[in-house]
């Protein structure tokens, strides 16, 4: 029984002697290495970086040497040749050393001292595949579909576990490369995933696919990526300065005709909210002599560019907006007609009017003030921008209060009154200022006439 006892302790010993290593730090040369329990070291000092042993009957520690991560053994040898960029990294090959997997069955990346460039060793830190990439990731996934991501001649692409490249290097981050990666190993999204990258040559954008083939060719001087996971059916892209609406098969949904994306996306609802093209108007300007109109969705002109300016229809379905014609304003129907004449000097001003006619209110129950270009007198327009009463006046302004009782301050021969809607001065021009007029209009329309 003696003897069977001193026989497994001696077995014990055999097998977990390393036990007795453990990491140490020597602040003098500021370096790792590891000693026996009675603190004399084992394992030299001489290692940037290092991490415990671990393992079962054959034990083993990640460690750092030049710049690069390695794997030795409890003796100090270098199992792993130190060519390992983390030490996550030299741990997986640690195991694989461990358990005496097949060498080369999982291969890890690894940079070459000689010249800077990338490849893959196995757990011995032999190499597998060259290193011919400027700079390589430890692979993903489970063969038959591990993909690792690499890069060359400055853009990202995938090699699988057998070092063939099956996608083209064209992304500019490894993360898109891994996005795509992730969509080639799960085999699905063929025909729906898009990513925008540039083209290297001519700087411009495109799409690609999961295998980094062009899918929308790289026309476009920028884009919106394809929304959540890439997987929208529309995006926004810019050509020649202006914004427009294409699908992930590169079909031009609205022509390069709006000014900003917001604007190109705003056009994109009308058309997924399946709107006809009659219903809606946007303003914007003809690229080529600067000259206002309307577009539909699909950027199609539907009023066309001859304005100085535009705004918005209400809500973009409304019956009427304004447009600025030979420096005046002017009011115009969805359909393009002319609802009034060119001689409002404001956007509000033409507004209010169009709006008069829009809720069908009286002709001539509200007037504007207008200078005639031509006398440069002042008179009053209706809505439609007729006159009412005659351009006679030095000046003008709006009319307050209501129908009957509806005065407006004017001003003749150098003082100001205040006229009704006749054109007849109803308060006597006799004030400096048209405020003062405006209060004694005030009085007269309260019944305390003069």
């Amino acid at each position: 029984m003696k003897r069977t006892c001193i026989l497994l302790i001696a077995t014990l010993m055999a097998c977990f002697g390393g036990h007795a290593q453990k990491l140490a730090y020597e602040s003098s040369l500021q370096s790792f290495g590891y000693k026996n329990d009675n603190g004399t070291w084992k394992i030299a000092p001489i290692y940037q970086r290092a991490g415990e042993f671990e393992g079962g009957a054959r034990k083993w520690a990640p460690v750092k040497l030049d710049g690069h991560w390695g794997v030795i053994d409890v003796d100090g040898n270098l199992v792993c040749r130190n060519l390992l960029p983390t030490k996550e990294v030299a741990r997986e090959a640690g195991q694989q050393w461990e358990v005496q997997s097949e060498p080369g069955k999982w291969v890890y990346p690894a940079r070459n001292q000689a010249d800077g460039r990338w490849g893959f060793v196995d757990y011995y830190g032999r190499w597998k595949y060259q290193p011919v990439y400027e700079a390589a990731n430890p692979h993903q996934g489970k063969e038959p579909k591990s993909y690792a991501t690499v890069k060359k001649e400055g853009r990202w692409g995938c090699i699988d576990g057998r070092g063939i490249l099956v996608i083209n290097n064209i992304f500019q981050t490894a993360e898109q490369a891994e996005e795509a990666g992730a969509q080639w190993a799960l085999g699905r999204n063929y025909y729906r995933w898009r990513q925008a990258v540039t083209n290297p040559q001519t700087g411009l954008w495109g799409f690609v696919d999961y295998l980094g083939r062009w899918a929308v060719k790289p026309v476009y001087t920028d884009q919106v990526a394809f929304g959540e996971d890439n997987l929208y059916e529309y995006t926004q892209v810019k050509q020649e300065g202006r914004w427009g609406n294409i699908s992930r098969n590169g079909e031009v949904i609205s022509t390069f005709i709006f000014f900003t994306q917001e604007d190109a996306a705003y056009a994109l609802q009308q058309y997924e909210h399946g709107r006809t093209l009659e219903d809606w108007r946007f303003p914007v300007s003809n690229p080529s002599d600067g000259k206002w109109g309307w577009v539909d969705w699909s950027g199609e002109w539907q009023i066309q560019p001859i304005y100085e300016d535009a705004t918005h229809f209400a809500n973009d379905t409304g019956l009427f907006a304004t447009a600025k014609y030979d420096g005046y304003w002017m009011v115009v129907s969805d359909t393009g007609e002319d609802l009034s004449r060119n001689v409002f000097n404001l956007s509000s001003e033409a507004w209010q009017a169009g709006n008069q006619w829009d809720t069908h209110q009286e002709l001539g129950h509200w007037l504007y003030p207008i200078m005639d270009p031509g006398t440069q007198a002042w008179g009053y327009v209706d809505y439609k921008g007729e006159w009412v009463i005659k351009p006679t006046l030095e000046d003008a302004k709006l009319f307050t209060f209501v129908w009957n009782d509806r005065v407006a301050p004017a001003k003749m021969d150098g003082k100001w009154g205040c006229i009704d809607h006749t054109g007849q001065f109803v308060v006597k021009n006799q004030y400096k200022t048209s405020a003062e007029a405006a209060m004694a209009g005030r009085r007269w329309a309260e019944g305390k006439k003069f």
